[in-house]
């Protein structure tokens, strides 16, 4: 579904990905952990096209979208929910999943806001309040839930536990695994807790310094020696 090769990408004269490849197929979670600075968020922004790739190829379902704009991106079906939420704070919760599906016809956009009022009740609960005036964890949710309303093919997920209290962190991460396991997207998830992303990830991977330099399943990677001296506190996973 979507294939990263050997991808190189920084910023002005910095390289901070070093030939970066991976892949993800349909309705699979692939989590990547890492030290800051490792370079997540750089690979996030430079498969959404906000960053300029220097050598390598992205490809949606065969397709390169290498150096394509990001609205070109995004009508392939890849949304990017950043870091920080980012929602617009002045809007309504329901105003703001109907720009999450512009450009796209009134009534499937719609439909779609209904289902994501199904997965996200606390959205309809306040479907006509200012987003800007809700907690940190309802705005993770109407930041997931404005991706949502473009029927994306593959869902990039940078930092959803960041500042969220622990309750709230285990919510959204059985949502990410509802999105999963119903709607079968292929969800790319970029993690400081690894803990808990990995426990939910079908593949994963470690990038270190702009470069992957562990990969497996999620159950493998839980439990290398290497990984859970380095993220999980040095304590072995149950």
């Amino acid at each position: 579904m979507l294939t990263v090769e050997n991808l190189v990408a920084g910023y002005g004269a910095v390289e901070v990905l070093h030939g970066v490849s991976l892949s993800i197929r349909k309705g699979q979670i692939l989590s990547i952990v890492g030290a800051n600075g490792a370079g997540k968020s750089t690979l996030l922004n430079t498969i959404s096209g906000f960053i300029p790739i220097r050598s390598g190829d992205i490809r949606q379902e065969g397709r390169s979208i290498a150096k394509q704009a990001p609205a070109v991106i995004a009508r392939a079906g890849i949304r990017h929910v950043p870091e920080g939420r980012r929602v617009f704070s002045e809007l309504s919760v329901e105003e703001n999943l109907q720009l999450g599906g512009y450009g796209q016809p009134k009534a499937v956009v719609q439909a779609r806001i209904e289902h994501i009022y199904e997965l996200f009740p606390r959205l309809l609960e306040r479907r006509g309040q200012a987003a800007g005036t809700m907690s940190g964890g309802e705005q993770q949710m109407l930041a997931i839930g404005r991706a949502l309303a473009a029927d994306p093919k593959v869902l990039m997920l940078d930092e959803p536990s960041m500042g969220l209290a622990p309750l709230v962190v285990a919510e959204i991460f059985r949502l990410i695994c509802r999105l999963r396991d119903e709607m079968g997207m292929g969800i790319l998830l970029v993690e400081q807790n690894a803990k808990a992303a990995l426990r939910i990830a079908d593949l994963a991977c470690v990038l270190s310094l702009g470069k992957v330099t562990m990969h497996g399943t999620g159950a493998e990677l839980l439990h290398n020696p290497d990984v859970v001296d380095a993220f999980l506190g040095g304590h072995k996973a149950a």
